[in-house]
Formats: C-alpha cells, structure tokens, sequence
C-alpha cells in the first residue's frame, strides 16, 4: 500500500522509511491550492494569508486527525459496557438507596474510576490532542475567514466519519489520508484566495485519489484523470506533459516489483511536479 501520510502535524512529525517528501505533501498541497486560485502574489498579506493556512493545516487538521485516527477509542469504551467498579460521589448524601439521585451519584462515580483507570491512560492523550487541533483549527479558520471556517467543519465531520467507520480502532482506511493530507489542504488554500472552481476541485479528488490507493493502480489513476482534466479545457499540451510526468513513474514501479517499499519513496517528486504544472495551469 502507499506509504501512510498520517504524521499529525508539523509539530507531531515521526520520520518513516519511505516517506521522504509525503511529511511536506499536506503544505505542498496548500500552496498549489493558493497557485490555482490565481491570486497567489509576494505581497505580505498574501504571505501572511499563507501562513495562516499553512498553521490551520500542519498544527490544526494535522494535530487533530493524527490524534483522532491513530487513537483506540474503542478499547475503553467497550470496558465501559461492563464497568461496575467505583464508589457513589458524595454529590447527595441524603440520597436513599435505589432512588434515582443515589443511582445517578453511583454513575458518575463509576464513569469517575473508569475514566481515571481505563479511559485517560489509553487515549487521554490523543483526547488532549484532538481537542488542541480542533481549538487551534476553529481559532486559526476564523482569522482567515467564514469560507475556510464551513470547510474546517466539513473536515472535522469527514475526520469524524472515518472514525466512526473504523468502529474507533485507530486504523483508519488509508484513503482517509489522501483526503485529509491532499484534497482538503489544496481545497483550503484555493479557497481562502478565491472562490472554488471546478477544474480545481477535480484536481484535487485526483490527486487525492492518487495517494489515497493501495497500490501504483490508484497512483497511476489519480494522475491520469488530473491529465484529462486539461482535455475538455483545450489544453492537449497539458495533457501531454502530465502524461511525460507519468510515465517514469509507472516505469519505476515496473522495474522495482510488487512490493510498494520498493518504489514509492521514488516516486513523491514526479507527483510533486505534477501538482505544481496542474495548479499553474489551472
């Protein structure tokens, strides 16, 4: 399968043998966003305009699913189902026996004992970090603007759906990553310049799927359809440099076997070029 590009952030980086340019994909994505917008300038509120973006991707989504899909939420909370252990809280001391005030006290003293045994040592860590990401990423969304704020919510409920979809294990499908690591960040730094096309939206789905695969069929896919974008644009050259792109590619992964070790982490910057001549074009 591809390499994984699931790192948490900047801040959160974790080195990988074969991951020797996806730990830049994510702010790579964003500044072929802000090219395709065709807004991009040297000017300091663009610069800092990117910066922000670049903040709300790496230390804000980053730090929020790297938190969020690599945590077992679901270990502590099937413990829960037969939690019985924990004392009642002395919240109501005149609380008869078997009445509904002495039974809630006896809840939240066993919900107590369970998050202090079972929950916080498993995944109060990643509680913490999921809930630094998502603060920091509604902080950051607002400073830039109330577009990028519904696109922060639009992929905090993507990020929550593949936890939901993965029952809460921490094993997310890795197609998660090329949405969360490619077509979002692409997404918001087009936008937080210009208003969202179409041409740019189906970059970004291509590109995302080209990561999102498990094996060089995706990879390959992906950027063909990122190539035959430029066909109904009227761009045949386009199509024809992309297509140049990708054949070294599929050649690497011909000449290098089945195993995706063996040719991925050669392959990271034809891709990068690819955005970049996609996103300059567009």
């Amino acid at each position: 399968m591809i390499p994984e590009l699931r790192s948490g952030g900047l801040v959160r980086l974790h080195g990988r043998a074969g991951r020797r340019l996806a730990w830049a994909l994510p702010a790579w994505a964003v500044a072929c966003g802000a090219l395709a917008s065709g807004a991009l300038s040297f000017s300091p509120s663009v610069l800092l305009r990117l910066a922000l973006i670049l903040l709300l991707v790496e230390a804000g989504w980053g730090t929020l699913w790297g938190a969020l899909a690599t945590t077992d939420w679901a270990g502590p909370l099937r413990r829960w189902r037969h939690w019985r252990l924990g004392d009642s809280l002395p919240l109501l001391p005149y609380a008869q026996p078997d009445s509904p005030a002495y039974r809630f006290a006896r809840w939240l003293g066993q919900l107590r004992a369970w998050g202090e045994t079972v929950f916080l040592p498993v995944a109060g860590r990643g509680l913490g970090a999921a809930t630094a990401g998502l603060l920091l990423s509604l902080l950051v969304a607002a400073a830039i603007g109330p577009g990028v704020v519904l696109l922060t919510l639009a992929a905090v409920a993507l990020m929550e759906l593949a936890v939901v979809l993965d029952d809460g294990q921490g094993h997310p499908a890795s197609a998660w990553d090329g949405v969360t690591r490619l077509g979002l960040p692409w997404l918001v730094g087009h936008l937080a310049f210009a208003p969202a096309t179409l041409p740019s939206l189906v970059a970004a789905a291509a590109f995302a799927l080209a990561v999102a695969g498990r094996g060089p069929g995706t990879w390959i896919a992906g950027q063909a359809v990122a190539a035959l974008l430029f066909l109904p644009l009227h761009q045949p050259l386009m199509v024809l440099l992309l297509a140049f792109l990708l054949f070294p590619q599929w050649l690497l992964m011909v000449w290098a076997g089945n195993p995706v070790s063996n040719w991925a982490h050669r392959v990271w910057p034809w891709l990068a070029a690819a955005m970049l001549l996609v996103a300059g074009a567009l």
